[in-house]
């Protein structure tokens, strides 16, 4: 264990694992990243851009899962711990405005500020902890992300499909690392208790970040009818995306979802199922990022003709939410409710069809359906404190 000065900086198992009002400030730096996303998303909604736009959000979110472990590890009501956070908060405020222009003009600082924040965090970690029992964690850190760094800025420095195929790599060599235990020169792979955050307040942050997406949902909702002349037809596309909005609040948080911090703790392997959840929670937030986006056609252009790649938005942020919220409830609950399971077959069958009518009856249909999936839900097995944001 640490002695000495820096032992203070780290968090007492002891006490209750939750987090504080410095990371909630961190987190709201996400609502215009994911904000930025979707913007990125509509300006090129076509496979290339659909695929540069996953590749940007599996960075962010690489880079607010990797901050959680160092806040769980580090008690963040210290001055010293709150601004290092604050200071990777300044790092992905400048992610956040390259994130548009991040494979065009914007590439270098897109890729120094990604790649400073992954490096400063070991870095000050490892220092912090050093004699610890967790000093070897930052030192792979330092290790993988200097390795997959040079990839991030070898693609910033030539252009095209090169880049696409080095930043792949390099995402794919991160995500790669927890799966392979991050195995490091001298120091060997690292044993699974030592990527495995206090299971109450993982479930804490990824509530809190599903808050965030959807929370970007509703500001982009009301910017984009700022811009309108409030027409009858986008009044009615306001009330149609706010109300998906609240169904898929809806979806996450009721019943069950309030206690995955229990159900990782009770499973025979919590490091599986918090890697699992991390995937889950991924995934869902690739649905709200679809689903943003096709809030802000529907609300631009309800009545127009309807474009492939439209449908495919406006119905596949819904099916991307609720696959996510299925994989949840396999791996983590172990239960997965049948209406879930229907609502995507309903919504994926439905599509095809659904370029002969206008965005707005695209939304709406799909609204239908997600007011199904929560009706049928609510009104089969219910359990003790099952409203949302009980539990």
């Amino acid at each position: 264990m640490a002695t000495g000065r820096r032992s203070t900086l780290i968090r007492d198992r002891s006490r209750p694992q939750r987090a504080t009002p410095v990371e909630l400030f961190y987190d709201l730096v996400f609502v215009f990243m994911l904000a930025r996303l979707a913007e990125a998303l509509v300006a090129n909604l076509h496979p290339l851009g659909a695929y540069q736009t996953l590749l940007l959000l599996l960075a962010i979110w690489w880079v607010w899962s990797y901050t959680n472990l160092t806040t769980e590890t580090l008690d963040s009501r210290r001055p010293a711990v709150q601004l290092m956070v604050i200071t990777i908060m300044l790092g992905s405020l400048l992610i956040s405005t390259a994130l548009p222009e991040a494979f065009d003009s914007r590439a270098v600082l897109f890729v120094s500020a990604y790649v400073g924040i992954h490096l400063f965090r070991s870095v000050a970690l490892a220092v912090i902890l050093r004699g610890h029992r967790l000093r070897n964690r930052p030192l792979r850190g330092i290790f993988w992300f200097s390795l997959s760094g040079t990839l991030w800025f070898t693609g910033a420095f030539v252009p095209g499909t090169a880049r696409l195929l080095l930043w792949t790599a390099a995402l794919a060599m991160e995500y790669l690392g927890p799966t392979v235990r991050w195995p490091t020169p001298k120091i060997g792979r690292s044993p699974s208790w030592e990527w495995n955050p206090p299971n109450e307040y993982l479930a804490e942050r990824y509530r809190q970040f599903v808050i965030i997406a959807l929370g970007e949902t509703v500001v982009v909702i009301a910017r984009t009818v700022r811009r309108t002349n409030y027409a009858p037809e986008q009044a009615t596309a306001l009330v149609v995306a706010f109300v998906t909005t609240v169904l898929l609040w809806w979806i996450y948080f009721y019943r069950a979802r309030e206690k995955l911090g229990s159900a990782i703790t009770g499973s025979p392997d919590p490091a599986r199922e918090t890697k699992w959840a991390g995937y889950a929670h991924l995934i869902m937030v690739a649905g709200v990022v679809l689903t943003t986006v096709g809030d802000e056609l529907i609300i631009r252009h309800p009545l127009e003709d309807t474009p492939g790649g439209w449908v495919a938005v406006i119905v596949g942020g819904p099916v991307l939410f609720l696959a996510g919220r299925v994989l949840l409830g396999h791996e983590v609950f172990v239960r997965v409710a049948r209406p879930w399971l229907v609502g995507i077959t309903v919504l994926v069958l439905m599509a095809p069809a659904m370029v002969l009518l206008p965005p707005l009856a695209v939304s709406a249909a799909v609204m239908v359906v997600l007011l199904g999936v929560v009706v049928v839900d609510a009104t089969t097995v219910r359990e003790p404190n099952d409203m949302p944001g009980t539990g």
